[in-house]
């Protein structure tokens, strides 16, 4: 049987929720004791009890005379856990998803033809995008992006915020958000340019993976190459065995 749940270690944890999933974020305010109290319907001591664990995790700071505020990301799990979601997510959503402060830097974005892999994973498309991010774990570089998408399905690509704004909620707003995921893993190193970006020696091997994303009509949308730091990475597989 497991033991009951303090009420301000529940406060603490709907706290932390609010910070991950971004509906407090670093910088905000947060409500009052009195305000707390009143909406949970707890004694203002749990409340403060709550809020003073949280400064002591560096979470939250309270400032005399102004009020208490968010502080840094909780640091619920310190893994990205890759292949493991039922749903599709951005790198960033799972991040957040992972307690972990999610940052984003786009090196460069250019409309280019596809040649290579790329030329042959989208047959007969003539021009693609290709958007190359390096996102970061808690201002540490964690993974490098290039990822490839039609020209034809997103011909406004250039307009969109790829440093703040989703990938995949651009791609909704255009009906071709990835329904189906396909990846492909190896253990490499990272291409010599980007070493010194992403802090990286020579010889450091990274997780590679190769995604080709299909939407619900099961065209190809997405194709990414994504290098990740395996200090911040996890991952799950399934094999098949046929024994003869």
């Amino acid at each position: 049987m497991s033991k009951p749940v303090a009420i301000y270690q529940q406060l603490m944890e709907s706290i932390e929720k609010k910070i991950v999933s971004s509906e407090l974020k670093i910088g905000d305010k947060i409500d009052s004791e009195r305000v707390m109290s009143e909406k949970y319907g707890i004694n203002r001591m749990t409340v403060r009890n709550a809020l003073k664990h949280l400064e002591e995790k560096g979470i939250l700071e309270s400032i005399r005379g102004s009020g208490t505020y968010v502080k840094a990301m909780p640091q619920i799990q310190g893994t990205v856990d890759l292949g493991n979601q039922e749903e599709i997510l951005s790198l960033s959503a799972q991040i957040r998803q992972r307690g972990m402060k999610s940052s984003r830097i786009l090196l460069s974005m250019q409309k280019i033809q596809p040649v290579d892999e790329i030329k042959e994973a989208f047959q007969n498309i003539e021009w693609v995008y290709e958007i190359i991010r390096m996102s970061l774990i808690n201002d540490s570089p964690y993974a490098l992006q290039k990822t490839y998408i039609p020209c034809p399905m997103f011909n406004d690509a250039e307009r969109f915020d790829f440093v703040n704004g989703s990938l995949y909620d651009y791609m909704q707003d255009r009906n071709h958000r990835p329904k189906t995921m396909v990846s492909y893993l190896q253990i490499e190193t990272l291409p010599k340019e980007y070493l010194q970006i992403m802090e990286a020696n020579e010889k450091d091997l990274y997780f590679l993976f190769d995604y080709l994303g299909y939407d619900a009509q099961n065209e190809l949308v997405e194709y990414t190459i994504s290098y990740h730091h395996p200090k911040f990475t996890t991952f799950k597989y399934k094999a098949q065995i046929q024994l003869d």
